[in-house]
């Protein structure tokens, strides 16, 4: 059986997509989310100089996470100066700071790095920080280290950004299928959105007949994050799509109907399934 999890929301000043506070019930670290142009009016904010981490976060069409940066701060907000004025991509800023004296500089260092190690896993977006080099954690620190950042993972998919590694996740739910065409794509519907597994095969050779999906290949084909192989084009990280066609589209082009395009093992089609199941 599943747990319950308690978070706490602050509004602050009542705006609902403006900074909010955000605090797990028995948490030692809070996390706030700061939108760019409200960074001047969060620096007001009472306890916002503790030491923690933070997410740089550039969205997509989609509201989805499109480019991350990763840092580590001993001055709280104030660190997001010196970015301010020097990475232009950002339009939101998400720190998790420390409840009084709950992380030393070590753990500090130590979930920065895990944090990009697993922003590089994941395969969902571009990240700004290069890989880490070899560090060593004991296993005291690494069981600590992964239980904040499984939290971390948490709280920021409340706000609709997640951070786990999608193929991965799948393990979890049922894989659907498209082989139209001699393409073979994979993905998973999770109810609200569809996302295009890594790996699956993308159809260059017809364009999109939906101009920003089209707008998004050619992107993505440009930055390998789609790469050509014996002349064979595959996706090299996983795409969250708002709908079953929008996604069947992006791998098939032309014009798709993904409630029938994609299908479980057994052949049975996402509208069979979810629709008249």
């Amino acid at each position: 059986m599943k747990k319950h999890e308690k978070v706490e929301t602050i509004y602050h000043n009542g705006q609902a997509d403006g900074i909010r506070i955000i605090h797990r019930v028995l948490s030692t670290m809070t996390a706030y989310v700061i939108p760019r142009n409200l960074l001047s009016e969060a620096k007001k904010l009472k306890d916002i100089q503790r030491p923690g981490i933070y997410f740089l976060i550039s969205e997509d069409e989609k509201n989805s996470i499109a480019k991350i940066y990763i840092g580590q701060t001993h001055i709280g907000i104030n660190r997001l100066n010196d970015h301010n004025q020097k990475k232009d991509f950002w339009t939101k800023a998400i720190m998790f700071l420390a409840d009084k004296n709950t992380f030393t500089l070590d753990m500090i260092n130590w979930l920065e790095r895990y944090a990009i190690e697993k922003a590089h896993e994941a395969k969902r977006y571009k990240v700004e920080n290069k890989k880490p080099n070899n560090y060593e954690m004991d296993e005291f620190a690494t069981s600590t280290i992964e239980t904040i950042h499984e939290e971390i993972e948490f709280i920021m998919a409340t706000q609709g950004y997640f951070l786990n590694n999608a193929k991965q996740e799948s393990n979890n739910l049922e894989i659907y299928y498209t082989s139209k065409n001699g393409i073979v794509g994979q993905g998973i519907y999770k109810g609200d959105n569809f996302v295009v597994l890594e790996g699956s095969e993308i159809d260059m050779s017809r364009n999109a007949l939906r101009d920003k999906i089209e707008t998004q290949r050619q992107e993505m084909l440009n930055n390998k994050q789609i790469k050509e192989v014996n002349g064979k084009y595959y996706l090299k990280i996983s795409v969250t799509f708002t709908s079953p066609s929008s996604a069947a589209v992006f791998v098939l082009g032309g014009s798709q109907n993904g409630w029938i395009e994609w299908k479980n093992d057994n052949g049975t089609t996402l509208d069979e399934i979810i629709r008249k199941g």
